[in-house]
């Protein structure tokens, strides 16, 4: 904003709308101008105000704004559960046999200390907030500042939800509820409450249909200020003559008669203004996305510096970025967030955390790999967590946490009821470059609605160094604890084709009575059934190293090296290939049409035959063969055609003659009804019938006509004219008696 309205006086001139959006630059007059007029121009009863604000608001200081564009993370679910309800059978609790006297003096030590630190935490914020608050302003009150009005329910505005009604008590009618306002600041774009304490007085408003001065108290504040702007004792107007939106219900005397809208307009007219020399207010796509001079905007709030930048301003399509600091001097940062569009690995913010270290970048759907979320958090942690589109994913990987002793992967909704597996291993050694060694594999699973819960996994431990497989089961009905088995797996010397089975190597526990005791057939094919399911997420680990390794190198390289994409139907960057594309349409469109336009050749496939005739020229013979070629393959296919044709007519005809001695055998058997059936059925058939048979009709007169054609065209053929002889001349007729006689 220019420094030309943060003076204590009105400025002297006001440039033209249009010219604001092509200076980018005016005093708070001129904004609240441009900003009126695109409302307007938008149907909300907007109007300029013109009156005085405090200094922070003239200045267009917000150093001592709370910045609202910090974003706010969803905060996880802290509500408690709700106790059940008590048992009667369960076990009481032991007597406390505390003293009640000492526990009363703790709990008020308890409760004062709470209290003292209460109190100091208290005195320190009021004490900041003490120190944070601006130095007085002699000048408090003398500030002339202009911002926009929005007036609600005001009777010209058409704007949906901005008028609202309420049912009179005593006319039963519904009726405009009085005027009332809310301000927006033009150099900032944020909405003020009319008891907003930015604001202090107001002199005059205007907008499209008069000049309006305030003649309220302004000792009674803003907030009781009343926004009819009809009302006479309230607001001054300027020019004579009101809008007729605000006259709808004025009352016509009985001995007159109400006047025309041109009568009306004729009376009141005092003088002609002049037509408006602003041109009509048009933002260009690229200055619309320019945004900002130079492409770059900077605002500091308190203790945040909120930068923005154009799309494509920058190489690593950085829109926004946000950051928060300790101190109103924005020393020591706390956190910051950067927005990123137009990215080609769907990069949308970067999350920094700088007293933890920590850092998340979020992803927009997308990605090959359905990545939504990675996190990383640094030494001494050093873990990597991983969120994806698991309704994407094949197996449903939801939440994946890495770090070099273990993965913790969290699945959602899998067919085999899988929801939590954790490997345990031995980090690589850096120096000898051994691989990890798979150390522990600990599988969850949600309980199976027909399985029995002894026969249902919930936990299961593979103890790959221990050689020991741990089963838990599910807790059955009315079961205080949950079966277990447990079994030694047998040496891998031992183990071939067939798996040898001990069975003084498992071990378990039926925490039903009632439920039978497993076999030893039963735990033989239970054991096989671990072995295979603990190889089986062997190779799964082994998977999902080489996976994070490769995913993480991958982003490691796009963060190094950012692409940015853009619209297929962008007009700024894909003008070319759209002239490109239009070019190619133009010229398929004009090569459709000429070939539309030319003859067909008869001639170009049984051309083909004789190979390159400029070699080697074709004897008459050969033409003469080629010729016949043409004009037998022309009649075979009428021939079929027709063929065809009589097969269906003679269908009909046998069809016919059935029907014919049908309902002359029963006739007598029918009713009224079913016998006009079958009469319309037979005269189908006919028509059908002398359907096909004026087809036929038709498909030999075609021919006759098309032989004649073609027959024409090969006579005149440039290529065959020159073999041309008697024979020639005799060959149509021959064709067409053949024709004529099959």
């Amino acid at each position: 904003m220019e420094a030309g309205a943060r003076g204590f006086g009105s400025p002297t001139r006001l440039v033209s709308p249009d010219e604001v959006l092509k200076r980018r630059r005016a005093n708070s007059f001129e904004l609240a101008t441009l900003l009126a007029s695109f409302l307007i121009g938008n149907g909300f009863a907007a109007c300029v105000v013109s009156g005085y604000a405090t200094r922070e608001v003239v200045n267009n200081d917000q150093q001592r704004v709370v910045c609202p564009f910090v974003p706010v993370e969803a905060e996880e679910s802290t509500e408690e559960e709700q106790p059940e309800p008590p048992n009667k059978y369960q076990l009481r609790q032991p007597p406390d046999l505390r003293s009640q006297y000492l526990l009363n003096i703790e709990e008020e030590k308890v409760a004062k200390v709470l209290a003292e630190e209460a109190n100091r935490l208290a005195a320190e914020q009021e004490e900041r907030e003490r120190l944070e608050q601006p130095p007085n302003d002699p000048k408090r009150g003398h500030r002339v500042h202009a911002w926009v009005a929005i007036v609600l329910n005001a009777p010209w505005c058409y704007k949906p939800g901005y008028r609202e009604t309420a049912l009179d008590p005593n006319t039963g009618e519904q009726v405009l509820q009085p005027p009332s306002a809310f301000f927006l600041e033009p150099s900032t774009g944020f909405r003020h409450e009319v008891s907003s304490p930015d604001y202090l007085a107001i002199e005059s408003v205007w907008n499209q249909h008069n000049y309006y001065v305030n003649k309220q108290d302004p000792a009674a504040g803003l907030a009781a200020m009343r926004w009819d702007l009809a009302e006479g004792r309230d607001w001054e107007h300027f020019l004579p003559g009101e809008p007729y939106e605000l006259r709808e219900d004025s009352a016509v005397p009985e001995d007159q008669d109400p006047l025309t809208t041109e009568e009306e307009i004729e009376k009141e007219k005092h003088l002609d203004m002049p037509t408006s020399w602003v041109r009509s207010l048009n933002v260009s796509r690229t200055d619309y996305e320019q945004r900002f001079p130079d492409g770059t905007k900077v605002i500091y709030f308190k203790k945040t510096i909120y930068e923005r930048f154009a799309p494509y301003r920058n190489l690593i399509g950085l829109v926004r970025r946000i950051t928060t600091y300790d101190t109103l001097d924005y020393d020591d940062p706390i956190s910051r967030w950067e927005f990123y569009a137009n990215r080609d690995d769907q990069l949308n913010l970067v999350r920094i955390e700088y007293r933890t270290n920590e850092t998340e970048e979020r992803f927009d759907k997308g990605r090959p790999d359905c990545l939504r979320s990675l996190k990383h958090r640094a030494a001494p942690n050093n873990e990597y967590e991983l969120r994806f589109f698991y309704q994407y994913r094949f197996d449903a990987l939801r939440t994946l946490v890495y770090h070099a002793e273990y993965i913790q992967e969290h699945y959602d909704k899998r067919d085999d009821r899988l929801y939590y597996r954790e490997f345990h291993n031995i980090p690589k050694d850096p120096v000898t470059k051994e691989p990890s060694k798979l150390t522990l594999i600990t599988e969850k699973f949600h309980q199976h609605p027909t399985k029995e819960p002894v026969k249902d996994i919930a936990i299961r431990n593979c103890y790959i160094q221990d050689n020991k497989i741990a089963l838990q089961f599910h807790y059955g009905e009315d079961c205080i604890t949950a079966s277990t088995r447990e079994f030694v797996k047998p040496p891998k010397s031992e183990m071939g084709e067939e798996v040898p089975y001990d069975p003084a190597c498992t071990s378990g526990y039926v925490s039903n009575p009632w439920d039978p005791q497993p076999t030893q057939l039963d735990l033989f094919l239970l054991l096989k059934e671990q072995l295979k399911a603990e190889e089986l997420a062997s190779h799964a680990f082994r998977r999902r190293v080489v996976e994070i390794d490769t995913m993480l190198s991958e982003r490691r390289k796009q963060t190094d090296s950012p692409r940015l994409t853009n619209s297929l139907f962008d007009p700024l960057r894909n003008e070319e290939a759209r002239q490109q594309r239009l070019a190619k349409y133009e010229a398929i469109k004009a090569r459709e049409e000429q070939i539309k336009q030319q003859q067909a050749d008869f001639l170009a496939p049984y051309l083909l035959r004789l190979g390159n005739a400029s070699k080697r020229p074709p004897t008459r013979a050969q033409v003469m063969a080629l010729y016949r070629d043409c004009t037998t393959d022309l009649r075979r296919f009428y021939q079929r055609l027709e063929e065809e044709l009589r097969n269906r007519c003679d269908d009909l005809i046998t069809e016919e003659q059935s029907l014919k001695r049908f309902l002359a055998r029963f006739q007598q058997h029918f009713e009224d009804a079913e016998y006009e059936k079958f009469i319309a059925e037979g005269e189908t058939i006919e028509r059908d019938k002398h359907i096909l048979q004026m087809r036929l009709e038709n498909i030999q007169d075609d021919y006759r006509r098309k032989a004649a054609h073609l027959r024409q065209a090969l006579r005149e053929d440039e290529r065959l004219r020159p073999y041309f002889g008697a024979e020639l001349e005799e060959s149509p007729c021959c064709e067409r008696s053949d024709y004529d006689e099959e």
